[in-house]
């Protein structure tokens, strides 16, 4: 499925359905950021439903990452205490890299404490989205 596949209500249900997550996410992330690399991050309100996508170009460095994402999530989480996010890197391989196991725990590490849930990544390249073979929910 794709973004083209999306139901007309897709706006009023929960991702916690991953078929739609990796829809939505093939619809926030465009090719060319595919081709650019970086970070997608769902906010999602307390009903798990979409409320805003946020995107960083680029490769995030290591040694930023850690304020990259607290930055994110505590931009999600004034609006929508008790929501959720999910994850999408952003690169052109199809291929799951250290990196990207490594921002998935970075984001894991930036929700503790918040009040949000992650609830799943996935990685988004110009071959699609496929979810990350990772722990998939965070309580």
């Amino acid at each position: 499925m794709s973004f083209r596949d999306l139901p007309a209500d897709w706006p009023r249900r929960p991702l916690t359905d991953l078929r739609l997550a990796r829809d939505v996410l093939d619809l926030c992330v465009s090719d060319h950021d595919r081709r650019q690399g970086g970070l997608c991050l769902l906010s999602l309100r307390e009903n798990l439903c979409l409320a805003q996508p946020f995107f960083v170009r680029g490769p995030v460095p290591r040694l930023e990452r850690r304020s990259v994402l607290a930055g994110l999530l505590s931009a999600c989480m004034p609006r929508h205490p008790g929501g959720g996010v999910v994850l999408g890197v952003a690169h052109i391989e199809p291929a799951v890299t250290d990196d990207d196991h490594d921002l998935h725990h970075g984001v894991i590490e930036a929700c503790r404490g918040t009040g949000l849930r992650l609830l799943s990544s996935h990685l988004v390249s110009t071959a699609g989205v496929e979810d990350l073979p990772l722990v998939r929910e965070v309580a």
